[in-house]
Formats: C-alpha cells, structure tokens, sequence
C-alpha cells in the first residue's frame, strides 16, 4: 500500500463505504490483480485485502485463472476476486469456471496487419526448424505455451523470436527489447511484432472495439487490459448466484 497503485483498492473501500451511506452496498464486488498479490510481503498485503472486504460485509471468493484455459493464445495467470454481499442467498454456491478451451496464435493472426513493426536485423539467430507433435490422426497437436525459435542480440526479454503455433507472450503496457510490449514472431517467413488488432485478439476484444489511435498508447491499452474471455466466464457464474438470466 506504500505504492500509489495502492492507493486503487483504498479508493475502492472509500466508494463502498459511501455507497452504503447514501444508498446500499453493491451486491457484488469483481476484482482482478496480479497472481503475485498473494504472495506480496509474505501474504500479508492479500491478507488484509480480503479481511477488509469481510469487513465490509463481504464473503470473499478468490482465485488465480490462466488466459490461455479460456480459448486465448496467450498464458495470462491473474489473480480474481469475487465478492458476495453477506445476506445474498446462494452465495456459498458459487464456483469459479473451469476453461479447457485451447488455441494458437495462429488461429488470431491478420492477413494483412497494419502497425506491425518488421524487424530486420543482422544479428538474428534461429535454431533448428520446429516441428510440430501430431497425434495419431496427423492432427497438429497446439503446445498450450510460446515456442521460442530464435533470438537476436543476447536474447534477453523482448529479444526471443516465437512460431505462431504457440502462444503469444505475455503483453505487457511497459518492458524493452525489439519485440518489446507483443514479442517477435516468424510468421511468412518474416520476423515482426503483433499489431494492435491481434493484441486485441489475443485479450478477447471482438474486431469491432476501436484501439486507441496511436500504436504505443494501444500496446499499453491492450497490456495493461484484463483478457475479455475469462471476465464473461466469471459473469456467468455470477449472474447464477444473483438469478439473472446469462
């Protein structure tokens, strides 16, 4: 809480406490951090999280999900909090979803991207030609992870080139590197960075969501967003618990 990101969750304790004031308390809170909160300090920062939301007259429901279990190509593993009023029935009947839907980057990939930086550099190394595993039947089999082919430079982060039939990386709104904020991926035979469409994809937005017009303020957009897929998954356990029609 010492940093000013912080100051967010106290913001949010102030607005429902304001609410309950004039109004009443939301029936439900959904919160989304970063897996790592639950161990920040020893636990003690998720700790006092959640005894402040009881507090406030809550039972609280967390869990970490992967982007990638949710028909995305990309391992996003965030940490989610669902927060039931404490005299809403049913409410110990909630269950976070459970994905088993697997893709590819492939499968999210513009045939003519706009913005997406080619890189073409001297000191590009690839190792030896992927091959992908296929099950008996011939089928392609997806790796559920980013298939690193190649790097430049030293290959530190944002310097590691992937094959499209894995995962994106992780985006990021912030980090260095040529493959910077997307990551470098061969795809027809060149080397390039996502563009802020297929950063879109890779989160869940649906094509017709306008990015913001410059492409660094849509790569932090895009970087700094909670993947579409998993939201509407977690909404649709909630909206069974509050008898709303899905």
């Amino acid at each position: 809480f010492e940093d000013e990101r912080g100051n967010l969750f106290l913001s949010i304790v102030d607005l429902i406490e304001q609410l309950g004031e004039k109004f009443y308390k939301p029936r439900v809170l959904f919160l989304e951090n970063v897996k790592n909160l639950m161990t920040h300090d020893g636990g003690k920062t998720f700790g006092t999280i959640k005894s402040i939301l009881e507090g406030l007259g809550y039972d609280v429901f967390t869990k970490v999900l992967d982007t990638s279990d949710f028909g995305l190509p990309q391992h996003r593993e965030r940490l989610y909090f669902v927060c039931f009023r404490n005299d809403i029935e049913n409410r110990f009947d909630f269950k976070f979803p459970v994905g088993d839907k697997k893709s590819s980057l492939s499968d999210i990939l513009e045939d003519k991207p706009e913005n997406a930086k080619v890189i073409e550099r001297n000191d590009i190394v690839f190792y030896k030609e992927y091959v992908p595993e296929k099950n008996k039947n011939g089928k392609i089999l997806i790796p559920n992870r980013p298939i690193q082919i190649g790097y430049l430079n030293k290959g530190g982060q944002g310097e590691r080139i992937y094959h499209p039939l894995g995962h994106a990386v992780t985006l990021s709104a912030y980090g260095g590197g040529a493959g910077a904020k997307t990551g470098m991926y061969k795809i027809n035979n060149k080397v390039r960075k996502l563009s802020p469409r297929e950063c879109a994809r890779v989160q869940g937005f649906p094509d017709e969501f306008k990015p913001r017009p410059k492409t660094n303020q849509a790569y932090k957009q895009f970087g700094n967003s909670v993947s579409v897929n998993v939201l509407q998954h977690i909404v649709f356990e909630i909206s069974k618990i509050l008898d709303r029609k899905a």
